[in-house]
């Protein structure tokens, strides 16, 4: 992993043979409550924005939050880094660009870009989780379901799609 990061490179360095990145957009609304005194988006709401972007993709890729608790997993965020370059305000219709980037260790490495209404860019980061069971013990041995997609996105039989996917919140 890099400690910082150029404009136009990834926060994550890439491994040797690894399948291109997989990628996502959402785009949903900056509500009233988000706004702190100063009439910007608070700043610990950008993690929940980061959030939204990881269901959207769980639900395309089949990395749901249902399907860690279907197989009675659990993925917990264990770092995370965010970059805040221009504000956000009330109603900005907001793109959430989430990326996976391959890692052959059992952990899932997501990068984000927020984008304002313009197409400029509000904010980028990352987060890191690893594979446990449901009481905490980590996993090193990828269970079946996860291996499978593991092989479909080795074999380049995940499309990536980065084409806007309108809104979880209006």
């Amino acid at each position: 992993m890099r400690k910082g990061k150029l404009a136009g490179q990834s926060y994550f360095e890439t491994e040797p043979g690894a399948p291109e990145p997989l990628s996502i957009r959402t785009t949903r609304r900056v509500r009233f409550e988000e706004l702190d005194p100063l009439r910007i988006v608070w700043h610990g709401r950008y993690v929940s924005y980061f959030e939204d972007g990881r269901v959207a993709f769980g639900r395309k890729y089949g990395l749901s939050y249902e399907s860690f608790m279907e197989h009675r997993l659990a993925a917990p965020i264990v770092k995370l880094h965010i970059d805040y370059l221009t504000p956000l305000t009330f109603d900005d219709r907001i793109t959430i660009e989430t990326t996976l980037h391959w890692c052959t260790a059992l952990r899932l490495n997501f990068e984000f870009a927020l984008f304002n209404g313009a197409g400029r860019k509000a904010a980028s980061g990352y987060s890191v989780q690893v594979l446990t069971d449901l009481q905490g013990g980590l996993l090193f041995i990828a269970p079946d379901w996860i291996e499978e997609f593991r092989r479909k996105w080795q074999r380049g039989q995940l499309e990536s799609n980065s084409s806007p996917e309108h809104g979880s919140t209006p």
